[in-house]
């Protein structure tokens, strides 16, 4: 929904765009009073219950935010944003395989992958921004060491994966796609990932 819409829906006294408004400037309080009192007589409207699951999310309610975003899902199994915040709830609990499972859904969706191209800035202090996820600093760990079983195995997956600092992850990924592939691009996000993890590890080591 663009920002014209919204104002335009939101002057006419749709509850949702208010709502969105409130969302989009950061009044997330207002935004759950607004969506919780609503939603009272209007359960089924998925738009508000979003923006409901959103606001909780970043106000840092992230269990209701769930139990929310649950029922959009429930309710209209094929909506990319409420796919997107599960996994990223997911991924907070370190629940990386339910996590995966929620972005492989999105790519079932959306062959482009639109919406895990946006922007996954691993900044711990801040709740701002969609994607932001503040998800713990993974630790060091040799190459030999076994790696948690990541259920596809994809070049945006391990896009992903570095994005969110899961870097040992990321390389298990990137290696086994390039056995098959001799894509610059991919070996060059291969000597990418090899580079923060001996970064990290001398890090770690200073």
């Amino acid at each position: 929904m663009s920002d014209s819409l919204i104002l335009e829906l939101s002057s006419k006294g749709y509850w949702p765009a208010v709502a969105m408004e409130y969302l989009n400037d950061k009044k997330y309080s207002r935004a759950i009073e607004l969506c919780h009192n609503r939603l009272k007589d209007d359960p089924d409207i998925v738009s508000g219950r979003l923006i409901l699951g959103r606001a909780l999310y970043h106000s840092g309610q992230y269990e209701l935010a769930e139990e929310q975003f649950a029922d959009v899902i429930r309710n209209d199994p094929f909506n990319i944003v409420a796919l997107r915040y599960m996994g990223d709830i997911k991924f907070r609990k370190s629940d990386d395989a339910t996590a995966f499972t929620f972005y492989s859904r999105i790519q079932q969706i959306s062959s482009e992958s639109v919406a895990l191209s946006s922007p996954l800035d691993h900044k711990p202090m801040e709740e701002t921004k969609i994607l932001t996820l503040k998800h713990g600093a993974e630790k060091s760990e040799p190459l030999s060491r076994d790696l948690r079983q990541i259920p596809f195995k994809t070049e945006t997956m391990a896009d992903l994966l570095l994005a969110q600092g899961h870097n040992c992850l990321a390389l298990n990924v990137l290696e086994e796609l390039a056995k098959n592939s001799e894509n610059p691009q991919l070996a060059a996000k291969l000597e990418k990932a090899k580079e923060l993890i001996k970064n990290k590890e001398k890090k770690n080591v200073s």
